[in-house]
């Protein structure tokens, strides 16, 4: 079971490490990349604005708090932090590449990792993380459609 953890720990690392450099290697900004951060007050005008957002986080997850109206629903990371092998393929079928998107997750984290691995191995020009993630919009009082039967 330890040894699990370890190797979820281990690729979790790589990943991190691959999408952003080294330590002492060259890095790339998450803006240069495509990918803006922005805050839920900053998300709300662009979802008026029709942009497609994608809550990237599991169904338990989707339960436990609620979503945000009108977003896809496409887990990008298992329980173990390991990514999903179909979540670049299912979130090309709901967005083009060359349109504008927005990645939400718990806190921001997920997101911001997942945003990067669009605009990096799937050509996405322009994907927006949402900072503070579902906590946020909901510490911001913003509604949230139930999801219980997510």
């Amino acid at each position: 079971m330890v040894w699990k953890r370890v190797r979820a720990a281990a690729v979790w690392a790589a990943v991190w490490l691959g999408l952003f450099g080294g330590i002492a290697g060259p890095r790339e900004s998450l803006a240069d990349s495509g990918v803006q951060t922005v805050s839920t007050s900053e998300l709300a005008p662009l979802l008026e604005r029709g942009i497609t957002l994608i809550d990237i986080r599991r169904a338990d997850e989707w339960r436990a708090t609620g979503v945000v109206a009108g977003s896809h629903l496409i887990t990008a990371f298992d329980a173990d932090g390991r990514l999903r092998p179909t979540f670049l393929t299912e979130v090309a079928a709901v967005s083009a590449p060359d349109r504008p998107l927005a990645l939400i997750c718990r806190s921001g984290n997920r997101s911001a990792v997942a945003a990067r691995l669009l605009t990096s191995q799937s050509g996405f020009q322009t994907v927006y993380s949402v900072a503070g993630g579902i906590n946020d919009w909901l510490r911001d009082g913003r509604p949230v459609d139930d999801c219980r039967s997510c």
